[in-house]
């Protein structure tokens, strides 16, 4: 007995795996999604463009009681081969089916089961693959004493990790790497030692107040973070989108902390 306890019996017949030919393959409108929108067909030019044999996993196909082929999962990779022109089969895991509720339950079950890289492994796998961007935001995080945290589960989380993957890569995106470094040391700065438990929250505001006032005030934009604790740092973050209920929380990080570094610098005046 395996350790995975009391197993059911199996269901099903075993597949089979065999390269197709691409117009042997269909798709089944009755239960597949549409790739007639943007997003799909952006992906859909991109993996035809890059086409890669290395990234082609099987695609999971039925084969109905007629010989037809209809395929389960990987439209996207078929789509892409048919733009391509030059690629004239497909490795396809075929399974067996009675009609066609069998077939659009193994879509479902297949979906059902599928597991979504998180943004810090979809990160952490960039970073292995030499990818510039994430080098580069990986080198501003160790600059200031930063790192990415294993999981998303803040009980994990050690002092001084981050979580923040989406919010780090606008910034260097939109406002470039040395930003992203004054911003990332401002933060660890401020909050050094501690579980970073509300750092995505508050860093839009950080970003904000270097592009205002980093060149000319770094220190002070430092101070005014450390004057409150990430809590207290939330809280007013909250105030603020109270009372401008139009705007999102990472538009009201950046009112609260440059209305905070605004207030400290006119004080110096």
């Amino acid at each position: 007995m395996s350790g995975a306890g009391k197993q059911r019996p199996q269901r099903g017949q075993r597949p089979s795996l065999e390269f197709r030919p691409v117009a042997d393959l269909m798709v089944d409108p009755a239960y597949q999604r549409s790739i007639d929108t943007g997003p799909s067909q952006a992906l859909i030019k991109r993996i035809a463009r890059d086409w890669d044999w290395g990234l082609c996993q099987p695609l999971n196909v039925a084969r109905r009681t007629n010989g037809g082929l209809f395929v389960i999962d990987g439209q996207h990779r078929l789509s892409a081969a048919v733009l391509r022109g030059d690629i004239y089969d497909l490795p396809c895991v075929i399974l067996p089916v009675s009609d066609q509720r069998d077939e659009a339950a193994a879509f479902v079950a297949l979906n059902q089961q599928r597991l979504k890289l998180s943004r810090i492994e979809i990160f952490k796998a960039a970073l292995a693959a030499g990818n510039v961007e994430a080098h580069d935001i990986n080198g501003a995080l160790e600059a200031a004493g930063l790192s990415v945290a294993a999981t998303t589960n803040v009980d994990s989380w050690k002092p001084m990790q981050v979580v923040n993957i989406a919010g780090l890569e606008k910034c260097v995106r939109t406002h470039g790497i040395k930003v992203l470094r004054m911003a990332c040391l401002a933060g660890a700065v401020a909050f050094h030692g501690q579980v970073l438990r509300y750092f995505g929250t508050i860093f839009p505001g950080i970003v904000a107040a270097v592009l205002k006032h980093g060149v000319d005030a770094p220190e002070l934009i430092t101070l005014v973070l450390g004057g409150c604790d990430q809590a207290e740092w939330r809280d007013e973050i909250n105030r603020v989108k109270a009372d401008n209920p139009n705007i999102n929380t990472h538009a009201a990080a950046e009112m609260a902390i440059v209305r905070a570094v605004d207030e400290a610098r006119e004080a110096q005046s």
